[in-house]
């Protein structure tokens, strides 16, 4: 099978849309598929692109999240491209103008056209707008878009139940499945726990708690900050804080304020190979986001033996099951925050290798491997 992956984002950029592209791209073509990327980029990344089934189409930046690109007029050129390498089906990644032409490309070629939902839009929407009617009305409009937008595709994908069901209640009927893979090969339980615990001064009886992933303002890294000045008040503790985005200076600033400046730091966008490192030295990783339709960090976590607490919203009880392999605790509020940060310093070596244990099945469920499997049961519905 020969497939086109259609992307508003790609390599360089590192989020979780690009790593659900190439590790399922990874597995297709270990398979025996070709999968070929259209994404859009710049002439800096057309000139560095050595991989002659990834193509570039002209764009430019989209301001409120830099690591989407909107593609100028890339319709045409993408449809010729992809009749000419023989593309037998069609999947979008994107919802801006790279989805467009998957579209036009898919309709034009008479192809099979699938989509995945990866960002919720309405709710980015809704935390963008800065007046109560202005998010009301702007979350509606934007579904009614989003409706709109997926009323040509022959199958909708989304990486979690949560968000399927979500769109189900704004019309999109044909929606299924289809959760993002980890590579249990990089994050695994047998990483050397101490790794990343020296080059960040950590005192033998310091606890390690880790936030890693864009910083945006949905993210709610300031929930884990204040309530990190309540685990200090009880537990000897720095906070590690991974990733850039629009949102890092409001939280470095919030640090300042707090006078935390001893106890936090900031490392920016880890490398590939070190990341996996720092799941495993944490003794809990925190997420207080509202806004996963999965949570590729979690998982990333648990594969590393490394349990999470994680905000009680949207996909994140999907994959944390509260006392099991992690704990929950209620969106937004830092002092139920810093007790379940606090619950999972403190609780007993038998009760924590268990929940170790059980955190690390269950991201086993996620592989690559596995989650292939049932993307190719959605391709099989409509190919």
């Amino acid at each position: 099978m020969k497939a086109a992956f259609f992307t508003d984002t790609y390599l360089p950029n590192v989020d979780g849309v690009v790593r659900a592209i190439l590790n399922f791209r990874g597995e297709l073509e270990k398979r025996g598929n070709e999968v070929y990327v259209f994404a859009s980029g710049t002439k800096i990344d057309t000139a560095a692109n050595n991989d002659k089934r990834v193509f570039f189409y002209s764009s430019i930046k989209f301001p409120p999240y830099p690591q989407y690109k909107l593609a100028v007029f890339p319709y045409h050129a993408a449809k010729v491209k992809a009749r000419d390498t023989g593309i037998e089906l069609v999947h979008s990644h994107a919802i801006a103008n790279m989805g467009l032409a998957a579209i036009g490309t898919a309709k034009a070629l008479n192809l099979p056209l699938v989509g995945t939902f990866h960002t919720l839009v309405p709710k980015a929407v809704q935390i963008v707008a800065k007046r109560n009617w202005s998010k009301k009305a702007g979350e509606a409009i934007a579904w009614k878009l989003v409706e709109a937008f997926y009323t040509p595709f022959d199958l909708v994908t989304a990486p979690s139940k949560t968000i399927c069901v979500m769109m189900e209640e704004h019309g999109i009927k044909n929606c299924t499945p289809v959760p993002n893979g980890i590579d249990l090969n990089r994050f695994k339980e047998s990483l050397d726990r101490n790794w990343a615990r020296k080059p960040l001064g950590l005192a033998p009886d310091e606890k390690l708690i880790l936030v890693a992933g864009r910083f945006s303002r949905e993210k709610n890294v300031d929930v884990v900050v204040k309530a990190f000045d309540r685990v200090l008040r009880k537990e000897k503790a720095k906070l590690v804080i991974s990733g850039e985005g629009p949102a890092k200076q409001e939280v470095i600033s919030l640090v300042e304020k707090m006078g935390l400046q001893k106890h936090v730091q900031f490392l920016g966008f880890l490398p590939e190979q070190e990341l996996p490192l720092y799941y495993a030295a944490a003794d809990v990783f925190v997420t207080a986001s509202t806004f996963e339709t999965q949570g590729l960090t979690v998982l990333e976590s648990m594969a590393c033996g490394t349990p999470v607490v994680g905000a009680n919203s949207m996909a994140i009880p999907e994959t944390i099951k509260d006392k099991q392999n992690g704990l929950l605790f209620a969106p937004m509020e830092e002092d139920d925050c810093a007790e379940k940060i606090l619950d999972m310093l403190q609780m007993q070596a038998k009760y924590r290798n268990t929940m170790r244990e059980n955190a690390r099945k269950t991201a086993e469920s996620y592989s690559i491997a596995r989650m292939t499997d049932v993307l190719l049961k959605a391709y099989a519905k409509v190919l």
